[in-house]
Order: structure tokens, then C-alpha cells, then sequence
């Protein structure tokens, strides 16, 4: 995903509250410009690999990023949060990206932000050119493993190892928090999840996700609990499935649940149609962050295309479009675990991200108002960030037919991911919540708890500022009670621009006084940095 361009504008807010170990910041959200976009769409003959990269990269906005510090004094970094893969990562000062306009020019990318170690009294180096990972999107990086200090809203963790990239085709680094099992190294090391744990700042090593509504500018991610508000009715669990390794012993690596069956509504008043599944068996599926679209195997997105009345453009693109203008009761079902049934309504799969530029589609799509259909075949993503670890890991378990469910399945879900007790658990997403009611996971627990959220959806939908920017505070609250230690750590975005900012403390960022705690990131369309 390319961000230079997105990222130069961020505005960074900070926000603490009151209760111990829990703080609280706002994101902006970057909408990044239609311009190149229209330019890719023209240049596809003279380089269809480029175009196809860069096609995805602007129209989604490249993902959910995180604003921390790195080092002593704090170094600012943006990172992106990435559930399918294990390794944080920040791109050296001295990077190859970063000095050479040639590589700029090749990868259509610049260093958003970069770290310079010989300007810390905390780094370490734990592994020269130790470090090396490559994602599914074909992007990667390498160089040291080091040891640094590193803050996310206002906790920070001690000694935290990760990758230092002198080689990068990637200009923003990564925020990996799946299992230390799927890190780039033989030697696996206490990840960022792990660290969270063992220096005390969450019970249990969990954490829950939720996007919200592709319309708004708002979403957390809450490290330690669970936030009853942004789900409907109960959370169900589900065990999170055991992959192989290349050498066969069995384990957990990734963080993929069992899809067990689709259904596609195309909204034109007739039969559900079943999605077909390989040999009708469920198929692993992937909850990625890191992925802003979702990717299916071939047999089973055609299937859904069909259902769906979708369009694969093979000639030009290589990508799938569907009818802005369909049936606005279109909508996909997705059972996964035994009783988990979370509902894909049109608003947040039909994507309009070609507005002005539908003169540029490709003249065999047929449709006059053509939209991205948020559902993809496998073999074109290329706007992922599953390491391919995680992925040849899958793939060695399941015969590499698996799902890719990114953001706009991730969306309309509340998930909550417990590495510690290896299970998942799924809820509809309440789009748009503006309440908080957080409990806190303990590490007595035996597993995520029986909760239940509300009653019914939200009704009030928040539309985008669609502007270049705006901070504000976000919505919700945090605690930290328990008897176990540990806390809760959320991050919390700003539902528009025009709530920007309350008071402001320190010499370089803007405190936003409002409810919740501490941590996330963006949307399909732009990107919401988290300070």
C-alpha cells in the first residue's frame, strides 16, 4: 500500500484520561486524491503489473495506521496495523526508499516517517540483518533486528525487538500483532502483543477490532477488553484453527476461524443464492486488518459473482465491478465457527470509489455507474499485508484454498482476538456506535466471556467529511478495574473534522479531551492515523 502522498498532511492528536491504563487518541482521517488514480487507469497497457498495485493502493487509501514513538527521545512513527502478520518494523533513516528518487519513482512511494538509531540512548541491535519479511502482495523489507523503547497512546513498552528496514519497497512500516509464531525469524522472539502482556499493561494477550461503518471516520481497536456497545446481541466464539509449519508440526500461527458457508442476496426479491465452497467443506478464513479488500479462492469468488450479478474485468483491470446502481437491499451472509452469522449489507461491499472518473473504467464493464466490488479472487491481491509465512502456513494446512477477509468484510463485524486462549469472538458490528461500556479481560479467564451487546443497530448513519483532514474526539470509555493487573488500551477515531480539537498540552501534540483509551486506525478511502 502506498501512503507517502496520504500521510503528508496528518495532524496528530493525543488524548489521556483520567484512569490509570487507559489512554485514549484521536485520528484523522486523509482521503487521498482522485488524480493519480485517473492516471493509473490510462497507463495500464504500458505496465499492468504497476497499474494493477497502484489501482488498489488509491482506491483504497492503504489501511489502518497507527502514530507511535520509537526510541529515547520519541522518534514519531506511522505504522500500519496489521492482524495477519507478527513483526513491527520502522524503515531506517539511511533506507534505500528513502535516498533514492529512482526507487520513488519505481514503487510510486515515499518514507512517510523514519528512524534514526544512532539519535537514541535506548536502541540496541539484537541481530544484524536478521531481519527479513516478504508480504502476499509481493512488497517487503529487511535489514536489523533491534531493541528499542516504543510508545503507543502514552503506554510504552520497554525493549521492544523489532525490524529495522534498510531495504524497503514499502514506504510506512508495520504494526504486526498475530502470533510470534509467524515472525520472520527461526529464533521467535516476544512479540508486541506478548511485551503487552508481560510488562503488565493488559491481563491477557487480547485485543478487540472494530472498523465501523465505511461512511464514518470513526473505529477502535481496544488492547485488553471488549467493548459491549459496538457489538449486537451475543459474542460468539469460536477456537481460532491450528496451521501447519514448513516442518509440519502443527500450531497456531494465524489468526483464521472457519468460514462454513456464504449466502449472496442480489436484493431483487428472489431465493438466497448459496455460495459454493471446494468438496462443500468450510474453508479457513483469515480476519486480516493488514488487507483493506477481501480475496477469495477462484471456484468460490466466482461462485459469488455470479450471485451476485458482479463483473470480472479480465481484459484490462484483471479487477471486479459491480452496479453502483443495484438493488440497495443486496447484501452477503457469512457463518463461520458453529452459530457466528454476521450480515455484509451494500453499503459497506459496493464500493463507489470512481466518482468523476467513470469515463476511465474500462469500456467492456458493463455498467454505466460502475462501483469496486469489496470482494475479490485471490489472485489479484495485491493490497496485503498477510505475511507470507502466515500465508504458506495456511496454505500448508488447508491446500492453499483459504479466504482473505480484510476490511470490508471486518467492517460489519465486531471481532475480538485471544491469542492467549486461541479463540476469536464475533458479533454484527453496532456501525456508528458513539457509547462506550468496555470490560476488561482478565487473565483468570478460561476463554472471551459469555457477553452480550445491544439490542439493535444503530440508526444514525455518519457520513464522511470527505475533506483532507480534521481530527476529533473520539467516542467512548475506558476501564481499567480488575483484580488480575493490567488495564485496557484503546485507540479511538474522530467521527469528522468538524469537532477538531479541545485543549492542548505539550510541546508537539494536541490533547483531545473525551471518553475511551488508547489505539488505531483508517479507512478504505483514506487513512486515520492514530497518535
Amino acid at each position: 500500500m502506498r501512503t507517502g502522498s496520504i500521510l503528508e498532511s496528518l495532524a496528530l492528536f493525543v488524548a489521556t484520561t483520567s484512569a490509570a491504563n487507559v489512554v485514549e487518541i484521536g485520528i484523522n482521517r486523509i482521503r487521498p486524491g482522485q488524480e493519480g488514480l485517473a492516471n493509473t487507469l490510462r497507463s495500464r497497457a504500458s505496465s499492468p503489473s504497476t497499474f494493477i498495485e497502484t489501482l488498489v493502493n488509491n482506491v483504497t487509501g492503504g489501511g489502518y495506521y497507527a502514530s507511535v514513538n520509537v526510541g529515547t527521545p520519541p522518534q514519531p512513527q506511522v505504522l500500519v496495523i496489521d492482524t495477519g502478520s507478527s513483526d513491527v518494523w520502522v524503515i531506517a533513516s539511511d533506507a534505500d526508499l528513502c535516498t533514492s528518487s529512482t526507487l520513488q519513482h519505481k514503487y510510486r512511494d515515499t518514507c512517510s516517517h523514519t528512524y534514526d538509531s544512532s539519535k537514541s540512548s535506548t536502541y540496541k541491535l539484537v541481530n544484524s540483518e536478521g531481519f527479513d519479511i516478504t508480504y502476499l502482495d509481493g512488497t517487503g523489507s529487511s535489514g536489523d533486528y533491534i531493541a528499542d523503547t516504543f510508545e503507543i497512546g502514552g503506554a510504552s513498552i520497554k525493549a521492544l525487538q523489532m525490524g529495522l528496514a534498510s531495504q524497503t519497497i514499502r514506504g510506512t512500516g508495520i504494526m504486526g500483532i498475530s502470533y510470534s509464531a509467524s515472525e520472520s525469524t527461526l529464533d521467535t522472539y516476544p512479540n508486541l502483543i506478548d511485551q503487552f502482556q508481560e510488562q503488565g499493561l493488559i491481563a491477557t494477550k487480547a485485543y478487540s477490532l472494530y472498523l465501523n461503518d465505511f461512511r464514518s471516520d470513526s473505529g477502535s481497536i481496544l488492547f485488553g477488553g471488549v467493548d459491549k456497545d459496538k457489538f449486537i446481541g451475543n459474542l460468539t466464539t469460536m477456537p481460532i484453527l491450528q496451521t501447519k509449519s514448513s516442518n509440519g508440526t502443527a500450531g497456531h500461527s494465524v489468526l483464521a476461524v472457519a468460514l462454513n458457508s456464504m449466502t449472496a442476496d442480489p436484493g431483487t426479491g428472489k431465493n438466497k443464492n448459496p455460495v459454493s465452497f471446494p468438496s462443500g467443506q468450510p474453508l479457513p478464513a483469515i480476519l486480516d486488518s493488514g488487507t483493506t479488500l477481501s480475496y477469495l479462492p477462484s471456484s468460490v469468488a466466482s461462485s459469488l459473482f455470479n450471485a451476485i450479478g458482479a463483473y470480472t474485468d479480465d481484459v484490462v483491470t484483471g479487477y471486479t465491478f459491480i452496479d453502483c446502481d443495484g438493488p440497495d437491499s443486496l447484501s452477503l451472509t457469512f457463518q463461520l465457527g458453529q452459530a457466528a452469522t454476521i450480515e455484509l449489507p451494500k453499503a459497506q461491499i459496493v464500493l463507489d470509489v470512481f466518482q468523476g472518473m467513470q469515463s476511465q473504467i474500462p469500456s467492456n464493464v458493463p455498467f454505466s455507474n460502475a462501483c469496486l466490488f469489496g470482494f475479490q479472487d485471490i489472485g489479484t491481491a495485491s493490497s496485503s499485508s498477510l505475511s507470507v509465512i502466515a500465508a504458506n502456513n495456511i496454505a500448508a494446512t488447508s491446500g492453499s484454498s483459504y479466504a482473505l477477509l480484510g476490511d470490508t468484510f471486518l467492517r460489519s463485524s465486531y471481532v475480538v482476538y485471544d491469542l492467549t486462549n486461541n479463540e476469536v469472538g464475533l458479533a454484527q458490528a453496532n456501525l456508528n456506535s458513539t457509547s462506550s461500556n468496555v470490560v476488561e479481560l482478565q487473565a483468570s479467564d478460561v476463554g472471551i466471556p459469555t457477553l452480550t451487546g445491544v439490542t439493535a443497530q444503530q440508526t444514525t448513519s455518519t457520513s464522511s467529511s470527505g475533506g483532507s483532514g480534521g481530527g476529533g474526539s473520539g467516542g467512548g470509555s475506558g476501564t481499567t478495574s480488575g483484580s488480575d493487573g493490567g488495564g485496557t488500551v484503546t485507540v479511538t477515531a474522530s467521527p469528522g473534522s468538524n469537532v477538531a480539537a479541545g485543549r492542548v498540552s505539550g510541546p508537539s501534540y494536541g490533547v483531545l479531551a473525551a471518553a475511551g483509551a488508547a489505539c488505531l486506525a483508517s479507512f478504505l478511502g483514506g487513512a486515520m492515523v492514530m497518535a
